[in-house]
């Protein structure tokens, strides 16, 4: 007999797509002129240094760079140690949020998903799913108003969580399981014969996936 998948909330999608090992991003602080590198940060090799100290990632998008820092400019206050980091959310990056070891790789930092409208409830899963080593503040959606982006990041100075709201869109864990192992080109069949359901819950699951999405699967792959 077949076990429905809408029976299994509690056991993830099996999936085949590899973890990759991947060592800390290289990125540069925006808090002030100097824009030392996270390494020379870490060695405290700029001990004067009064400026917040944020970093985008990755930041070769200066349209984006140019676009996030003046929310930072009237930005003071800072209960927090740990470095703050802005990370591009978007669907061309999306290869690399897939990985469920990514976040080790801003161990001891907070994050800010910056979220585009393809990835919004891919970034919502995140944000629930972050760990003890390394914190997701906030999550800013496409349509954010400038107010609420600024709200977002000061918060993040101050040790704040600002949590999204219930009605944005959010994938589950087996909703997120599935969807990186059908972006990974893995066939609905052998996914269902994996997971001991049928075909039709696997497609029934992947709509309600492109529905939270707002597009399909093929296409944000493609």
């Amino acid at each position: 007999m077949q076990k429905s998948l809408l029976n299994r909330s509690d056991a993830p999608f099996a999936s085949e797509y590899k973890k990759t090992e991947t060592s800390p991003p290289l990125m540069y602080c925006y808090g002030c002129d100097e824009k030392c590198s996270i390494e020379c940060a870490r060695l405290r090799k700029y001990k004067d240094c009064n400026g917040l100290e944020f970093y985008i990632w990755p930041d070769n998008n200066s349209f984006l760079v140019e676009g996030m820092l003046p929310y930072f400019l009237d930005i003071n206050d800072k209960l927090i140690s740990q470095p703050v980091v802005i990370i591009d959310f978007n669907y061309k990056n999306i290869d690399y949020f897939l990985s469920k070891n990514w976040l080790d790789n801003f161990k001891r930092m907070r994050l800010i998903l910056l979220s585009d409208k393809k990835t919004a409830a891919i970034a919502h899963y995140w944000f629930y799913n972050d760990t003890v080593d390394t914190i997701i503040s906030s999550v800013i959606f496409h349509d954010d108003t400038s107010d609420e982006i600024v709200a977002k990041i000061r918060n993040t100075f101050l040790a704040k969580i600002t949590k999204p709201s219930e009605s944005r869109p959010k994938l589950s864990t087996n909703e997120f399981s599935l969807f990186s192992s059908l972006y990974n080109g893995e066939l609905p069949k052998k996914i269902a014969l994996k997971n001991e359901t049928s075909v039709k819950n696997v497609y029934a699951m992947k709509k309600r996936i492109e529905q939270k999405l707002g597009v399909t699967i093929t296409r944000l792959s493609n």
